[in-house]
């Protein structure tokens, strides 16, 4: 069991694919509805920082990391102003897609 590596750490292959289907939802959406720029920038970010938080975590740093980063979508659907359901549409697409490029960064630091 030991010699196996962490189930979280298995995302990270299939964070490039999670990207593109985010991308495309997104884009979709917002010419099918309309775009709220601060709502998809705070959901890019949350995402990306909630993607580092877990990867400490997954890498041995602490549970703390894990309650943090399963803690930030919670915080970014209270305190992000969700106007509608484009806007909710938004934030959770942001989210992923947030979340994969973090996780497509990290792969590409340790191929180099």
């Amino acid at each position: 069991m030991s010699k196996q590596p962490h189930v979280g750490l298995s995302l990270i292959t299939k964070a490039p694919m999670g990207m593109l289907i985010t991308a495309i939802i997104a884009v979709i959406a917002n010419v099918l509805l309309e775009l709220n720029v601060i709502t998809l920038g705070y959901a890019i970010a949350g995402g990306a920082l909630s993607a580092m938080l877990l990867l400490a975590y997954w890498l041995g740093k602490g549970g703390l990391f894990f309650v943090l980063g399963v803690s930030l979508p919670l915080l970014l659907v209270l305190f992000t102003p969700l106007a509608g359901i484009t806007a909710l549409l938004n934030l959770v697409s942001g989210f992923f897609f947030g979340f994969c490029a973090a996780l497509v960064a990290y792969k590409l630091y340790q191929l180099h």
